[in-house]
């Protein structure tokens, strides 16, 4: 909710695509793996024992060392070798995935579980530089939780904080794939609708906005609803977030005085 010292908080999250899955270059090491060990299993069952460096042969052939040279201490030490370098290429796949974990995770809201406000800042300003250079379209939904202050003041810190949790949980449950959802200010949510239209965006929003206000929950005893409120906004090339979320605020009051928003 609140943003810390180091910057303000808001999530989701990126999640890159491909990110659990090999690269083509390991890939091609695992199956020369499993060829040199059905290799090495077939050359057991040989005569006298010499077909198990079958694979070792034909690899150094490629490496360019005679044959004449090719001793069984040679062949030890290339096998060796080789398990070496697989195992250095597996802790190099392993690392990558954790360093993709561990920034997936600083860009999230441990709370909320959306993406904080600096990372979503950052990547409206990436949409906003794809929508100049790509003319792809991109739409933004700016969602208040309309009656948190009251529900702080009436219940306590503890009672704003799980209305924010019950907000962010229907966000992240109706969202799109490719949707992105961050906090915004400490009662305020963002939503990214890629390739979306305005009259879409609106369309979605007030969908959104309908599934937050049939949530409840108890606390102490008392029956809260979430009450929220939304404008619209449309990204423009080098949009800044200030800017767009501005734009969209100034929506939200507009739909307000035309009577509700559920007219729109």
């Amino acid at each position: 909710m609140a943003e810390d010292a180091s910057g303000p908080a808001a999530p989701i999250v990126s999640v890159r695509p491909g990110r659990n899955r090999l690269p083509d270059e390991d890939r091609a090491l695992l199956e020369a793996r499993r060829k040199r060990q059905q290799n090495q299993e077939r050359g057991r069952g040989g005569a006298g024992g010499q077909g198990g460096h079958e694979d070792i042969q034909d690899d150094v052939s490629v490496l360019g060392i005679p044959k004449a040279e090719m001793t069984e201490s040679v062949r030890a030490a290339i096998e060796l070798l080789l398990d070496e370098i697989n195992h250095l290429r597996a802790e190099l796949v392993h690392a990558h995935g954790h360093e993709a974990y561990l920034e997936e995770q600083a860009e999230k809201d441990r709370l909320l579980h959306v993406m904080r406000r600096r990372a979503f800042l950052a990547r409206i300003a990436l949409a906003a530089r794809r929508v100049m250079e790509e003319q792809v379209q991109f739409s933004f939904i700016y969602i208040a939780v309309a009656n948190a202050a009251a529900v702080r003041t009436q219940f306590g810190h503890g009672a704003a904080e799980n209305l924010m949790m019950q907000a962010a949980a229907v966000l992240r449950d109706n969202i799109e794939p490719g949707d992105v959802v961050g906090s915004l200010e400490q009662f305020d949510f963002g939503v990214l609708l890629p390739g979306t239209p305005i009259a879409d965006a609106a369309d979605k929003a007030l969908k959104l906005v309908q599934g937050l206000n049939g949530r409840t929950f108890i606390w102490q005893g008392a029956e809260v609803t979430i009450e929220g409120v939304f404008g619209v906004a449309e990204v423009a090339p080098l949009d800044s977030g200030d800017e767009l979320i501005l734009r969209a605020k100034r929506d939200k009051d507009a739909r307000k005085s035309e009577g509700g928003q559920e007219a729109r």
